[in-house]
């Protein structure tokens, strides 16, 4: 299944980039305050989670969060396509392969979690193949 990109789009603003690395650290501090209440959270049942990075982070960026899924019992997978410099020629057919890949490995359908661009990813991975989603 092809899915279609738009090549209109333009890249964001070098100030609004520059943010992003302020907030992700600020972010990063948040989640080791909120760990007590992580902790908490129901057991996963062992299927696999895909994470999506977002714009111009790579899969270092989602480790915190992979780790934390996995030691609540899911199968967190990176995404494996390095930096996530947005939609370009062939990425989101990519992502749609390792979303089946994983599927059919498994046999259970495959949860997306996608941060910033990442989301975006997510979305139309599962308007694309909602039946393995």
């Amino acid at each position: 299944m092809q899915v279609n990109v738009t090549n209109d789009i333009r890249p964001p603003d070098k100030l609004l980039l520059a943010l992003e690395g302020g907030r992700a650290l600020l972010e990063y501090h948040a989640t080791l305050a909120a760990l007590p209440i992580l902790r908490s959270a129901a057991q996963g049942d062992g299927h696999s989670v895909l994470i999506f990075p977002g714009l111009t982070a790579s899969d270092a960026s989602t480790l915190t969060l992979r780790e934390f899924l996995r030691t609540q019992g899911y199968k967190a997978h990176e995404w494996g396509l390095g930096l996530n410099l947005g939609p370009r020629e062939g990425i989101l057919d990519a992502c749609l392969d390792r979303v089946k890949k994983l599927r059919a490995e498994s046999g259970r359908k495959v949860s997306l979690i996608g941060w910033s661009l990442g989301g975006i990813y997510a979305r139309e991975m599962a308007k694309a193949v909602p039946d393995d989603v």
